[in-house]
């Protein structure tokens, strides 16, 4: 009986030592995978799975491996055939899920990971790992519902508030929704959970990248390679920030540690070739890129393609880099965009296609990224720029809005800016709407006025629709009257609007004294103008006719894009154009 007990005791203890080497070897394998070292993982879970067949959870992690090494084909094949004799296996079903969301079959996606859910759902509810793996295939994957994957994973930390991965996996997510902050918190969380997981660190470390707070940045950086010495992913980014500052000593110093703790990859190779590009040598920057893409294939990673884009763009080539800068951003994910990002595709795109929603939209997500109140402005303010330069007047407006908005105390002008760039590009309402908003600023303002009556008269050439007629005539009149502040400087407005005026009046009210008064009143401000001079003599002599009740004379045709008249030409209608 003794001997029995001391039987049942060792295999006790055995069978808790082997459990114990299991966990801790897919711990290992985890951690390599978030080290970017995803071969190493791959074998760790390749070599438990070989010990036993049926351990679905190394399968599961196993199938992240292939993913994390852009072999989406292998990852498939294996959940397909696990699947296939494991059929109501939830952490398999959540991993085809996310095999899905990568082939952009979101529905059938869906319906896996709500089946994985339902069926790891017990007395104490769903299982904490199945809702963090579908929590993690949502954010990983570009079709991913990221709301959903933060309700996931609210949920799994509610049952188990220490899963540092758990945590660390809400940390992704709220950077993916662009909650900075909240990603943050979350990533401390994680690391209190566990003290030893670097990537915490590091995700917590390219938030303040992509704000551009360098010095909290490059904290961080170091602080994960203290926690984890073979973290080689913070020694790639320590490169590039020393690369960036032109230190190509210690970049160089850098990028010898990452290679060191870093998998043999041909794309090791893309250090060397971004040094060739920090140096200015772009010809042989892009000769390095394009054989390292073709080396590596499908597994070439997106930092490669913006290498190249970017190369073609400062080596003048603009046209060069387009099909570059949409590979980038197809095989990036969207968390790992920065700002400079979107603004080198704005400048390929306004160079070439003239795409003017991608180049707006561009500049607008690279601007409500940048934390940095001089730089984002600085950035609006090239994006107007380069949609003025090509008269791109309804892209330039909506920028001008952004920048408005943007502002941390409002200026006067802006919204006459709008409305003129709406003007121009023949966007009446809004530049309507903009033009009223800058007058009630400054209601004394000639232009405001007078924009706006280019604008009624735009809405309504007929003169004759309510209420832009009478608008119309209110912001002439206004002009007429503002303008004698300095007749010299604002004369062209004032012509424009005395011939307008008096077009009005003459065809429209039938009243040829008002239309007389109007231009006399043009003439004050230019004295020498033979046109309206023409005009007033010719409605001087014109006989009203019978129709008009004896008031009205000719018609005067009025058209404020021109500055010429038919007077003389014709004697039956009377043309102003200003």
């Amino acid at each position: 009986m003794k001997m029995l007990k001391t039987t049942i005791t060792i295999l006790t203890a055995g069978l808790l030592s082997l459990s114990g080497i299991q966990a801790q070897s897919i711990q290992e394998g985890i951690n390599n995978l978030y080290a970017e070292r995803n071969k190493t993982a791959k074998e760790t879970f390749e070599k438990l799975i070989a010990t036993n067949p049926n351990n679905l959870e190394a399968i599961y992690w196993l199938g992240q491996s292939e993913i994390g090494m852009l072999d989406v084909k292998s990852a498939r094949d294996l959940y397909s055939k696990t699947l296939q004799s494991n059929g109501n296996a939830p952490l398999i079903l959540a991993g085809m899920g996310h095999v899905n969301l990568l082939d952009g079959k979101k529905d059938e996606a869906r319906q896996m990971f709500e089946t994985a859910i339902n069926l790891s759902t017990g007395k104490k509810g769903a299982d904490v790992s199945v809702l963090n793996a579908i929590a993690r295939a949502n954010v990983d994957a570009k079709d991913g519902d990221i709301a959903y994957a933060i309700d996931k994973l609210k949920l799994a930390s509610t049952k188990d508030a220490k899963n540092a991965d758990v945590l660390l996996n809400l940390g992704d997510a709220y950077r993916k929704a662009h909650e900075g902050g909240q990603a943050v918190v979350t990533y401390d969380m994680a690391l209190q959970a566990n003290p030893s997981l670097a990537r915490a660190v590091f995700r917590k470390g390219m938030i303040y990248y992509t704000q551009r707070n360098w010095e909290l940045f490059e904290q961080l950086m170091k602080q994960s390679i203290s926690i984890d010495s073979k973290f080689a992913p913070a020694y790639y980014q320590l490169y590039y920030y020393y690369l960036g500052k032109l230190d190509f000593n210690t970049a160089q110093d850098y990028a010898s540690k990452f290679i060191s703790n870093t998998e043999q990859d041909p794309q090791n190779d893309y250090l060397r070739i971004q040094t060739l590009w920090a140096q200015k040598k772009y010809d042989e920057a892009i000769s390095g890129a394009k054989a390292l893409i073709a080396a590596a294939g499908q597994q070439t990673k997106p930092k490669v393609y913006k290498l190249l884009a970017d190369a073609y763009v400062s080596k003048g080539d603009t046209a060069g880099g387009k099909q570059y800068i949409d590979e980038y951003f197809a095989k990036q994910k969207e968390e790992e965009l920065v700002p400079t990002d979107y603004i080198l595709r704005g400048q390929i795109y306004g160079a070439t296609t003239g795409d003017d929603k991608i180049i707006l939209d561009s500049y607008t997500r690279a601007a409500q990224m940048d934390s940095d109140y001089s730089d984002k402005m600085d950035l609006l303010q090239k994006a107007v720029t380069q949609f003025e330069t090509k008269k791109k007047w309804c892209p330039a407006a909506e920028m001008r809005i952004i920048q408005a908005k943007s502002r941390k105390a409002p200026l006067p002008t802006d919204p006459f800016f709008i409305g003129l760039r709406f003007y121009q590009c023949g966007n009446y309402q809004r530049a309507d709407s903009a033009l009223k908003a800058y007058i009630a600023l400054a209601p004394d303002t000639v232009f405001g006025h007078y924009y706006r009556a280019k604008t009624m008269f735009a809405l309504d050439t007929t003169m004759m629709v309510e209420p832009y007629a009478s608008s119309m005539v209110q912001e002439y009149q206004k002009t007429l009257q503002l303008s004698e502040m300095d007749k010299v400087k604002f004369k062209n407005q004032a012509v424009e609007s005395s011939k307008l005026l008096a077009g009005y009046y003459n065809n429209i009210k039938k009243n040829k004294d008002s239309a007389i008064n109007y231009l006399q009143k043009g003439l004050e401000f230019d004295p020498t103008n033979a046109s309206i001079q023409e005009l007033i003599d010719y409605l001087k002599k014109v006989k009203p006719s019978k129709a008009s009740g004896g008031k009205a004379a000719g018609a005067i045709k009025s058209n404020p894009a021109s500055i010429k008249s038919s007077a003389v030409k014709n004697k039956a209608k009377v043309v102003s154009k200003a």
